[in-house]
Formats: C-alpha cells, sequence, structure tokens
C-alpha cells in the first residue's frame, strides 16, 4: 500500500520524529492509520485495553482523568504535532481518556507494529525515550502547579497562552506591551483544566478585570493582557 505525502508531511513535522531520515519516515508512515473523528468524540477510555497511541494531525483533544467521586480532572490539551497515550506501548491499558475538543484528523500507530519498528530503528527508539522525559517533566509541573492557589494557576495559564500567541518585543529589555490573546476553550473546559470549578474561575477573571490585570470580551472569547508586571506576579504568589 503506498504510504500518501500526507503522512509522510505530518510525520516530518512532529518533533518526536523529525530528526528520522527519509526512509525511517517511510516506514513509520507505512504503519501509521489515518483517523478522522468530529468534535466531542471519545478515542479511548481509562481503563480500555490498550492498543496503540496517536499523532494529533489536525484539532485539538484532551487528555483526562475519571476521579472516584465522578468528576473529571484535564490533565492536558494537545494541538497538532503532539503525541498522546505513548506510555501505552508498555502498558495493557490506558491510563486516562481522550477526547476531541473540535473536528480532528490524527495518526494512529499499533502498539505491535510500532515496538517492532523500535526494535530495527534505535534512533526512533532514543527519540520516544526523550519524548517520555518531556512528558515526565510536565507532568510535574502540572502537579506543583495544582498546589497553588487558582489566580496564580490562571495567570501562568494567561502567561503561557501570550507567550504562544503574542510577538515579543524586539528588545528583551522591553517589557511586553499589551496584548490580545484568544482562550482555545471554553470556561468550563478551562476550569478543568486548572484544577478548579467554573464559579470560581469566573470569580478569579472578576478579580483580575477589578485590578487591572486583563480585560475580557463580551463572548469572554479575548482576553486583553493590560499589565504584564502584575500579570508575572499574581503567577508568582
Amino acid at each position: 500500500m503506498p504510504v500518501s505525502h500526507q503522512t509522510a508531511d505530518a510525520l516530518r513535522a512532529t518533533p518526536l520524529f523529525s530528526r528520522l531520515d527519509e526512509r525511517q519516515l517511510l516506514a513509520l508512515a507505512a504503519i501509521a492509520s489515518p483517523v478522522t473523528l468530529p468534535a466531542r468524540s471519545s478515542i479511548f477510555m481509562q481503563g480500555d485495553r490498550s492498543s496503540g497511541f496517536y499523532l494529533l494531525v489536525e484539532g485539538r483533544i484532551k487528555i483526562y482523568k475519571l476521579l472516584p467521586n465522578g468528576r473529571t480532572a484535564t490533565i492536558r490539551h494537545a494541538g497538532p504535532g503532539d503525541v498522546f497515550a505513548e506510555a501505552t506501548l508498555f502498558q495493557d491499558t490506558y491510563a486516562a481518556s481522550s477526547e476531541t475538543m473540535s473536528d480532528c484528523r490524527l495518526l494512529r500507530f499499533g502498539t505491535h507494529e510500532f515496538l517492532d519498528l523500535l526494535r530495527a530503528e534505535p534512533q526512533l527508539a532514543i527519540n520516544l525515550l526523550a519524548a517520555m522525559a518531556e512528558l515526565l517533566v510536565f507532568l510535574t509541573r502540572r502537579v506543583e502547579e495544582l498546589l497553588l492557589p487558582v489566580p496564580a494557576r490562571l495567570a501562568r495559564y494567561l502567561l503561557r497562552l501570550a507567550a504562544e500567541q503574542l510577538v515579543p518585543p524586539s528588545d528583551e529589555s522591553e517589557p511586553a506591551s499589551p496584548g490580545i490573546v484568544r482562550l482555545p476553550t471554553s470556561k468550563r473546559e478551562l476550569a478543568a483544566r486548572l484544577g478548579t470549578i467554573p464559579a470560581t474561575l469566573s470569580r478569579t477573571f472578576d478579580r483580575f478585570k477589578r485590578a487591572g490585570v486583563i480585560r475580557m470580551s463580551g463572548d469572554h472569547e479575548l482576553i486583553e493582557i493590560l499589565d504584564f508586571g502584575k500579570l508575572q506576579r499574581l503567577a508568582q504568589e
């Protein structure tokens, strides 16, 4: 079965696979299965028997845990180029659940096929180790953040959004100027991402507005950061 150029290009643009040569990329593309899902589709559920992991090509998904009290806790959001559930290569079941937040295109890699490829391609195994080390650092940082007050969690989230969406000043000594960022998710989902409830998140946004730190659009999708200095101080409280 011929490998599509679209699949090879998606793999080439992914940090996990960017160091592979053309032969290795083609071998990887040959075991990738395209998956297309509409928004709010379940990809796998916590406790399901694991059978493979995924690369998100287009769209946005959330990884979340089901808690004993029936609530859910969002672990992370994944965007294009992100790989998720790769730990299931070495586990029998999925440790968390995943759901599409928008229409998504993914590539799925079966466990047995990928492990066979790892044995044949040491560079791919090294890349996977690096990716898992980065995931461990990310999860450690998430645990540390969940111990912080909600205002500090929200401030850090907004600062990360600004780093992703705004053009930094040409001179590093210059303070960042006010800028507008777009929330990539609903306030309810953001509350789950920050480990709080929507009412507490709304009160925290109101506190930031009263303090002159931010201004929000009527639909709450756009946030103008008015004072980066105050936001950075809030992130450290």
